[in-house]
């Protein structure tokens, strides 16, 4: 059974007419009584009048959805998640279950009064929450997640595994993939075989950019051909396409008649140690 959003208190204004108003004021007036930003630098970011900021840290005024998403960028927030932490902050409040209004939810009501004080938990629950979330941001801006399929690339007589689905995701430092191309168009998936030693050891993972599809000469890529899937270097042989392998002289000449398909050039491996 889905968590019914808590009911208003009669103490708010009635700007605050929808949940999502009241989850977004929530959020504003706690980050704000826990960063006390200067409230005229406030109102300079976000483009309105030091009084009218107050009327909507009291919960008097409902700011339009451009207006809070500026709010939102203040304190270096998504306004998504800043709705989602008022949200849990008012769910975590207790409730009178016969009146239905909160015990401690008033408006301006000072709730920090030191991380010893009375309602010092919700203090450091809203600190560790706001930690959190600027952790992840800092993470996601210098490093970017790519996924591991569970398809998986042949050095020797073939794979047929070609599923989309992520395993798991690993990352890599933001300016280094950048540097390599769009990280949109990469994915990562195991290869298995001998046939591409000392280059690309049995068991290793690499890195695949689906965006570099055209040929060049003497680079490795991962291809489908005649319905298998392969991890060879591919070169050049008497006009023709060659599917080569780095630890011995096999190779395949490509025809027209052949199935095949770039599927994306590696540009990376790495592997686990016994």
């Amino acid at each position: 059974m889905a968590k019914s959003s808590p009911p208003p208190s009669p103490l708010l204004g009635a700007a605050l007419r929808t949940d999502e108003d009241r989850c977004f004021w929530k959020a504003l007036s706690e980050l704000a009584a826990m960063d006390n930003p200067n409230q005229a630098e406030l109102a300079a970011f976000v483009g309105v009048s030091q009084g009218y900021v107050s009327k909507i840290l009291a919960g008097k005024q409902a700011p339009k959805a451009g207006l809070r998403r500026r709010f939102a960028a203040f304190f270096k927030m998504a306004y998504e998640e800043m709705v989602a932490l008022g949200r849990e902050r008012l769910e975590s409040q207790d409730y009178d279950p016969e009146g239905g209004a909160p015990r401690r939810y008033h408006v301006r009501e000072p709730l920090y009064g030191g991380e010893g004080g009375g309602t010092g938990g919700g203090f450091t629950a809203l600190r560790s929450m706001l930690r959190d979330i600027r952790a992840r941001e800092a993470h996601q801006l210098q490093y970017t997640e790519v996924p591991l399929r569970e398809a998986t690339g042949s050095m020797g007589g073939g794979s047929t595994e070609t599923g989309d689905r992520a395993l798991t995701y690993l990352s890599f430092r933001t300016e280094w993939i950048r540097s390599k191309g769009n990280p949109e168009n990469m994915t990562v998936i195991r290869a298995f075989g001998d046939s591409m030693e000392p280059t690309i050891p049995d068991g290793s993972v690499v890195l695949i950019d689906e965006g570099r599809r055209q040929f060049v000469k003497n680079k490795v890529y991962y291809l489908r051909y005649n319905g298998q899937m392969y991890i060879k270097r591919l070169v050049e042989r008497e006009g023709s396409l060659g599917i080569a392998s780095d630890n011995d002289g096999n190779m395949l000449l490509v025809s027209d008649a052949d199935d095949f398909e770039i599927i994306g050039r590696c540009i990376w491996t790495a592997r686990e140690l016994d």
